[in-house]
Formats: structure tokens, sequence, C-alpha cells
């Protein structure tokens, strides 16, 4: 079957009108994909400033973090250092008999309980999370004493701030529970019983 010249001429400009068609959409699809490259390229020129302000700043938290934590175990360290392996009663009794009688106080009454066993739990967060279990002696004194109220402020304030030390006991590993005053028969004295919690360090 032959074409005649218009035929041909005909089927062409078909071709060629198909041919112009697929490179006319691959351009389009280009130019759409070169405008979302476009875009994606302009969103992360402007991100990557924020992106790296953002990066820099957590470097610096991570630092100061690591700081802290450093600083937090060598606080660690400092204390269990200060505090004695046991609670040694005859010590403290002796000592608080002495801090009392700087304070012209009379005690009455002076009991401890035997030395009891916590343990405390401290988090690490150095890389990986470390639990470590630190062991304390645990002991209770009860102090009943007799005097005015400056004395008895003073008494506690020493205990307090673990101002006396003449050895190597002191107060520094001690806190004050509770504290009770009233007035005496006489009037012009009081009475005060004071809840004191020992600890000692044991180890981990």
């Amino acid at each position: 079957m032959r074409f005649s010249t218009t035929a041909r001429l005909i089927l062409g400009i078909g071709i060629f009108a198909i041919a112009i068609g697929i490179v006319g959409w691959f351009y389009i699809q280009k130019a759409q994909e070169q405008r979302q490259l476009d875009n994606s390229l302009s969103l992360a020129q402007t991100t990557l400033p924020t992106i790296i302000s953002q990066k820099n700043d957590l470097a610096s938290q991570l630092t100061q973090l690591e700081s802290d934590l450093a600083q937090a175990e060598s606080s660690l360290a400092q204390a269990k250092a200060r505090f004695p392996e046991s609670v040694e009663s005859i010590e403290y009794d002796e000592v608080l008999f002495d801090i009392a009688d700087d304070c012209d106080l009379n005690i009455t009454n002076l009991t401890a309980s035997e030395p009891g066993d916590e343990e405390v739990e401290i988090v690490h967060f150095s890389g990986d999370e470390e639990v470590e279990s630190v062991h304390f002696s645990v002991a209770l004194f009860t102090v009943e004493v007799r005097g005015t109220v400056a004395e008895i402020l003073k008494f506690l304030n020493t205990i307090a701030t673990s101002e006396y030390s003449p050895t190597e006991t002191n107060f520094i590993n001690a806190t004050i529970a509770s504290v009770n005053m009233a007035v005496t028969e006489t009037g012009w004295t009081w009475s005060a019983t004071i809840n004191l919690v020992i600890y000692g360090y044991r180890g981990e």
C-alpha cells in the first residue's frame, strides 16, 4: 500500500507533533523537578544556619553537663571522705557533753540507738546510665537539755554549723531531725528534746 505525498506529509507532521509533545512533556517534568530541587536547596540554605546554631548550643550544653557531672562526682567523693566509716556513740556522747558545757547547758538525758544500715542509690549519667549503691550507717541520738533559750539556740547552732570539732568527731555528717522545747517548772529555764540523725559512710 502506497501513501500519497499528502498522506505522507500529514503522517510526518503527526509524528513530529507527537515527538514535540513528548519532548515538551519531558521538559515540563524536568522543569518541575528543577523547581523542587531549587526550593529544597533554598530551604536547606535557610535552615542550615539554624541547625548549625542548634548543634553548637547542644555541644555547649553537653560540655556544661559534663562539667556539672564531674563537679558533682568530685563533691560526692569529698562528701564520702568527710563521713566517718562508723558512728561511735561514745565519741559523740563526749562531744555533745563538751558542747553543752561550753553553752552552759545541762544535759539531763542522752540516749543513742544502735547504728542501722541505709542504702542510697546514686545515678551517674556519664555516657551510659549507671546506678551506684552507697551504704550509710545511721544512728539516732536523743538529747535532753535544760537552760535558757539563748543557751539552747547556741547549742543547736554549734551542732548545725559543725563549728565545734576539737577532734575528728564533728557534726558535719549530722542532721537535726526535730526539736521540742518547753518551759520548766521554774519558769525561767527551758527544756529541749533534740533528735539528731548521724550518718557514717560504709562504702559501696
